[in-house]
């Protein structure tokens, strides 16, 4: 597993993070693996979407280009 270090982060930022921890009982460090986490989340899950709606403008039995099957082949590797 990898570690992290954050320098310079605003002590308004590391006040709050550790509130929002202790609202959670958990730790800081937990909290932000869980927000960092999520945050990775978000962004494929719009990918996923963004891809499917690219797929959803093919006319069904056009031919498929490059970037159609570089598109599918990216969705099937998220899983």
């Amino acid at each position: 597993m990898a570690e992290i270090k954050v320098r310079n982060l605003d002590d308004a930022i590391a006040d709050s993070l550790r509130a929002r921890a202790r609202s959670h009982g958990v730790s800081l460090e937990q909290e932000v693996r869980e927000i960092l986490t999520a945050s990775v989340a978000v962004r494929r899950d719009a990918l996923v979407d963004r891809c499917r709606a690219i797929l959803a403008l093919q006319k069904p039995g056009a031919p498929e280009n490059d970037s159609v099957r570089i598109i599918r082949e990216e969705r099937e590797a998220m899983g």
